[in-house]
C-alpha cells in the first residue's frame, strides 16, 4: 500500500475521502517530515560507511583465520544493513517526489479544474496517482505543460531491487589487501560496495 492509499484508503478519489480534502498545508507538513526522515537516513548511511571502514582497519591486526572470517561476517552484516537503509531512502525519495508533485497539483487546482482535468484525477485510484506522481518531476513545468502531462497520465510500475546475497570471498580478499598490501580501509569499503552494486 502506497503513501496516498494510506491517506485516502483503497477507493478512488471520487468517493468519500477525496483529493479535495487534502490541504496545501497538510502536504507541506508531509513534505517536511519526509525530508527529515531522508536526512536521518543519510546520516545513518554515513555512520555505516565509517563503521565498515573501521572494520577493515581492524582487519590489519587479525592473526587467525577464524577471527578474519568473523570480521568478514561483521562487515557483510553492516554492508547489508547499509543496503537496507539505502533501499528505504530510495522509497522515501519516491514518496517525497509524489507528495511534492501532489502539492504542485493542489497549488494549481484552479487551473486543473478549469481545464477539466481535476475530475479525471479524482477518478484515479490512490496507487495509480502515486505511481504517476512519484515518477514525474512537475516543479519545473509551467501550467500548460503540467495540464498536458496530467491529461496524458499513464500508470508506471514502481520497482524496487532485491539484493542477492554475496559470499564472503570478496570481503576476505579485500581484508587481505588491507592487511598485506596496505590498501586504504575506506578504499576497500568502496570496492566492496561497487561489487555489491554490480
Amino acid at each position: 500500500m502506497g503513501l496516498l492509499s494510506k491517506i485516502f484508503g483503497a477507493r478512488p478519489f471520487g468517493s468519500k475521502s477525496t483529493l479535495d480534502t487534502l490541504g496545501v498545508e497538510e502536504l507541506r507538513v508531509m513534505e517536511i517530515k519526509l525530508n527529515r526522515k531522508i536526512d536521518a537516513l543519510h546520516d545513518e548511511i554515513r555512520g555505516l560507511d565509517t563503521e565498515i571502514a573501521a572494520l577493515f582497519e581492524r582487519s590489519k591486526s587479525i592473526a587467525s583465520q577464524s577471527e578474519k572470517t568473523s570480521l568478514a561476517r561483521k562487515i557483510k552484516t553492516v554492508s547489508q544493513k547499509k543496503e537496507m537503509k539505502i533501499s528505504a531512502q530510495a522509497q522515501l525519495d519516491k514518496e517525497l517526489r509524489g507528495v511534492s508533485n501532489l502539492l504542485i497539483l493542489k497549488e494549481n487546482e484552479a487551473d486543473l479544474k478549469a481545464a477539466g482535468v481535476w475530475e479525471r484525477l479524482k477518478q484515479l485510484s490512490p496507487d495509480d496517482l502515486e505511481t504517476y506522481l512519484s515518477a514525474k518531476s512537475l516543479e519545473a513545468e509551467d501550467r500548460n505543460d503540467l495540464i498536458t502531462d496530467v491529461i496524458n497520465m499513464t500508470s508506471i510500475a514502481m520497482q524496487t531491487g532485491v539484493e542477492h546475497e554475496d559470499d564472503l570471498e570478496e570481503i576476505l580478499t579485500a581484508m587481505d589487501a588491507v592487511r598485506s598490501e596496505g590498501l586504504d580501509p575506506e578504499e576497500a569499503a568502496r570496492k566492496i560496495e561497487e561489487k555489491e552494486l554490480e
